[in-house]
């Protein structure tokens, strides 16, 4: 779809019984529909005629009445664009008869987002998860597809009964290839799994930056890790999740992980196919929660997250205890006085352009990671290098001393994580240990 040039669509839903998801006043329409045309812009298609629809009730079988979908046909020169975009979501039957009637594809906002991950993809698991969507929502959309649906003659006979319809055929091939992708997808997770132990085993604490998409979370990211990532003023520009890390003055590492952006009505199955990716919001000590300070809809962009956020499995609970607001761009707009926004008291202030924004930030998150480690010390008997190396290996030893008055052996001192001693102690149970 590179290079086509569209109609876009903006309906406007007053019916409070349609869909929740649909309903939008007047401030949230003039932001998503500015969304709306981002998303176009990062298809590389161009918008040629754009339309504003009111619907009060929405018809079942066309979305919109007969009486505007002729004056779409006769007042607009449709020879004109490649593809009708509906900014909502279409039923199979929708989408069909409006094809029929205006003889153009269409296709709707999931079928758009999907689009765009697809072109985004590019790892091998990416590729999968947005493959994986689309075959889900395909799925659905058979009804469409298909014109020939005459039932096969079953049997060898001329006078077998009716067989297996093409639709049914078709639904099991779909389904054959989703249940191929999830087991595909099952290994990518297992091998996931196996790399976030071993950043466990080599950092402190792990931080996700997570946000709506355009936040700026590629732009902090480069900055924080020195790494040089695709930084774009455009909805999706990355996809795949990203690692890099900062190395604290003890030598050990925090992990910095950029996630994938959110957006409005962001597909169900997207969300599905790319839970793997965002597990790694799950293993994170914190999220970065990064906000757009120049942005005037940033409080509903903020909601929109924290729902997302718990439809994906989180608690409140977790989330106050795992959220840092960053609000982003203040070299834009440093006012957060009238900005309503959950766990508000957990926040910092930065600029990604700005060297000081970033080197806030960055103390920032070396205060939180230092806060998090505990001063405790260990009493090592002698030749138990086995022990000391463990400690070296897994924490930040900071003073040893051999004692042999009122014990025989080192006495360590070292800041070290909550998980990590938990580990200790399972590893080592008979050492002695006191919190300082």
């Amino acid at each position: 779809m590179i290079n086509y040039k569209t109609f876009l669509i903006l309906p406007i839903f007053k019916n409070n019984k349609f869909s929740q998801n649909d309903i939008f006043n007047q401030k949230n329409f003039i932001s998503r529909s500015s969304e709306t045309r981002s998303l176009v812009s990062a298809l590389d298609a161009s918008i040629v005629f754009e339309k504003i629809i009111n619907i009060s009730i929405p018809k079942s079988s066309l979305l919109i009445n007969n009486n505007v979908a002729n004056e779409i046909k006769n007042n607009f020169d449709l020879s004109l664009v490649d593809l009708i975009i509906f900014d909502c979501s279409l039923s199979p039957i929708q989408q069909r008869n409006l094809e029929r009637i205006l003889q153009k594809k269409i296709i709707d906002r999931t079928q758009l987002i999907i689009e765009i991950f697809g072109l985004r993809a590019k790892t091998k698991e990416g590729k999968l998860q947005v493959e994986l969507a689309n075959l889900n929502f395909e799925k659905t959309r058979l009804v469409r597809s298909w014109t020939h649906l005459e039932r096969q003659r079953g049997g060898l006979s001329k006078i077998g009964g009716p067989g297996e319809s093409q639709i049914e055929l078709d639904k099991r091939m779909i389904n054959s290839k989703i249940k191929q992708l999830k087991k595909l997808l099952a290994k990518v997770t297992q091998t996931r799994e196996v790399q976030r132990k071993l950043r466990k085993n080599v950092s402190s604490l792990i931080f996700s930056l997570v946000g709506y998409t355009n936040s700026g979370k590629s732009t902090i990211f480069n900055s924080l890790t020195s790494s040089d990532i695709l930084v774009k003023d455009m909805v999706f520009a990355t996809l795949d999740t990203k690692m890099g890390s900062i190395k604290m003055s003890d030598n050990k590492k925090i992990i910095i992980s950029d996630t994938v952006g959110f957006i409005s009505a962001l597909p169900t199955e997207l969300i599905n196919s790319f839970k793997s990716s965002l597990e790694e919001l799950f293993v994170a000590d914190y999220l970065l929660l990064v906000h757009d300070l120049s942005n005037p809809n940033i409080e509903n962009q903020a909601k929109l997250v924290f729902d997302t956020l718990i439809s994906i499995g989180f608690t409140e609970e977790e989330l106050e205890k795992k959220i840092i607001n960053v609000f982003n761009k203040c070299d834009l707009n440093s006012d957060l006085s009238n900005i309503k926004i959950k766990y508000k008291k957990n926040l910092i202030k930065t600029s990604a352009l700005t060297p000081k924004g970033i080197k806030d930030l960055k103390n920032y998150i070396e205060n939180l990671a230092e806060k998090k480690l505990m001063k405790v010390l260990f009493h090592i008997p002698i030749n138990s290098s086995k022990i000391s190396s463990w400690l070296y290996k897994n924490s930040h030893v900071y003073n040893e001393t051999f004692c042999d008055i009122d014990f025989v052996g080192n006495k360590v001192k070292a800041k070290i994580s909550d998980d990590k001693l938990n580990s200790f102690k399972s590893h080592f149970p008979e050492i002695e240990l006191y919190t300082i």
